[in-house]
């Protein structure tokens, strides 16, 4: 018993000790932590949690409970990055936490695969990057993780609380990311007459209808954040996000949809099983099986319904995600416990210290890349000097190119910038003689009209400006004419 909490415990106090450190070693990134942060910081400054709003116009990307965990802590604890990162601290904990807990329910009463679980969690390179990160993934695989353990429980002992709790599950699922939810629950309830054993009790028909009222369920958390939404915003807002961004995703319309080739998930994948797919000691043990992998695998599919469970949630989504045009990678990220328990299915035979020590080196491979990183690379992300001088500023800011929430949470602006394209920067300066321009990522031999007061690097060939009205009254009048007609 005692030892079972070691494998839980110690796991979780590195994960926070990594993430701490991490922080420390790097600034906020732009583009995604930035913008996330930034949002977050106009909730609470808005007063309204219903609306997330981007430099203070309604920002219909995301769902709010990221936003809601956040301004939760900040609540607590202040305003801080640091307390940001207990949000982000407790959803990557709590995946760890619920991918033990399935792979208890998926492999019952095996205790040497339970315990190492945590490590292999901990150690898993998607898990590594993602894990201290300010996104949605993680919060998303813990609402899927919710669900499919609320299921699989129900399916052996059906009861009403666990379809509300898979139902609540996937209703929060709604509100981390939105309808993709679905998608990743799909496979794995609609294969269930392939993984289902003597244990589950429940008839696939009857499972189908008992996921299919949690799906009802669902919609309540949802309908409870989308209804005051659709009032605030006479339905613009819900539009927007419920359909705008789902089918201009799929479709790679969206503008940010990042529409890629079919096969680009393809060289992804033997991502999830890194650091492990190297260890000597993985293939030592099962070396028979390597010379017969095809017999071997076929002999894991039929003993083993778990792994049919893992593989027929895993492969379907990924097929899924790549026949939809718009594709990022962290969109994979909720596969990243399927991915996990297959590792520790492999890895039951390794002792439990040194799957710690393999989580151990690579945790510590990255702390040391962030150190190199924060001695260079990173140092051309640091925002917070050009932040302040733009939080200092009492006169109008407008920034110059795709604001990303740059200056938002990091300057705690309590009031929107001006967005403009490089053609208007003059044209602005001359209409607000006591204003200031900002950019980042013009390249080295791009600047901005009026008198530089900050120029710093940014990225290898980009860097970030600030400067403020001080041509002479003629330079402002030297935009092209169509320009100044606007």
């Amino acid at each position: 018993m005692l030892r079972g909490i070691q494998t839980l415990v110690m796991p979780i106090f590195v994960l926070g000790l990594f993430i701490l450190v991490s922080a420390a070693l790097r600034p906020v990134l732009p583009p995604d932590e930035t913008r996330y942060l930034t949002v977050a910081w106009e909730m609470l400054v808005n007063r309204d949690f219903i609306v997330p709003t981007f430099n203070f116009a309604a920002y219909h990307h995301k769902p709010p409970l990221l936003f809601w965990l956040i301004d939760l802590s900040w609540a607590v604890f202040g305003v801080s990055r640091v307390a940001a990162l207990a949000t982000v601290f407790a959803v990557s904990t709590t995946v760890m936490i619920l991918t033990r807990r399935l792979a208890a329910e998926l492999f019952p009463g095996d205790d040497v695969l339970v315990a190492r679980v945590g490590w292999l969690t901990l150690g898993n390179v998607v898990f590594v990057i993602y894990a201290g990160l300010i996104l949605f993934d993680l919060l998303l695989t813990a609402c899927i993780l919710g669900a499919l353990i609320a299921l699989l429980i129900h399916a052996r002992s059906p009861s009403w609380r666990w379809i509300a709790i898979a139902g609540i599950a996937i209703g929060l699922g709604v509100l981390a990311k939105g309808p993709v939810v679905y998608l990743h629950l799909f496979w794995p309830i609609a294969a269930y007459p392939l993984w289902r054993t003597e244990r589950q009790a429940l008839a696939p028909r009857a499972f189908w209808q008992s996921a299919g009222l949690a799906v009802l369920v669902s919609l309540l958390p949802v309908a409870a954040w989308v209804v005051p939404a659709l009032v605030e915003t006479n339905g613009e807002f819900a539009r927007s996000l419920i359909w705008d961004q789902t089918a201009g995703r799929i479709s790679g319309s969206l503008s940010s949809s990042h529409a890629r080739p079919f096969w680009f998930y393809l060289p992804l994948l033997p991502i999830f099983a890194m650091p492990w797919i190297f260890s000597p000691y993985v293939w030592a043990v099962h070396k028979g099986a390597m010379k017969r992998p095809m017999a071997a695998l076929r002999e894991a599919w039929r003993s083993t319904p778990a792994l049919r469970f893992l593989i027929l949630w895993f492969v379907p989504v990924v097929a899924s995600f790549s026949l939809i045009a718009g594709k990022q990678p962290h969109y994979l990220v909720p596969l990243l416990p399927a991915a996990a328990l297959v590792s520790a299915y492999v890895m039951r035979g390794i002792s439990v210290k040194l799957i710690g020590i393999g989580a151990g080196i690579v945790l510590g491979l990255t702390i040391l890349g962030q150190a190199g990183a924060a001695l260079s690379v990173f140092l051309n992300y640091d925002l917070a000097p050009l932040a302040r001088l733009v939080a200092a500023r009492a006169g109008p800011v407008a920034f110059v190119g795709d604001y990303q929430g740059e200056f938002g949470f990091l300057g705690r602006l309590r009031r929107p910038l001006d967005v403009i394209d490089s053609a208007q920067a003059e044209r602005w300066l001359g209409e607000h003689p006591d204003g200031m321009l900002v950019a980042i990522g013009l390249r080295q031999d791009e600047g901005l009209p009026g008198r530089q007061l900050l120029d710093a690097p940014f990225a290898l060939d980009r860097h970030m400006v600030a400067s403020e009205s001080g041509l002479p009254p003629a330079a402002l009048n030297t935009a092209p004419a169509a320009d100044r007609a606007r």
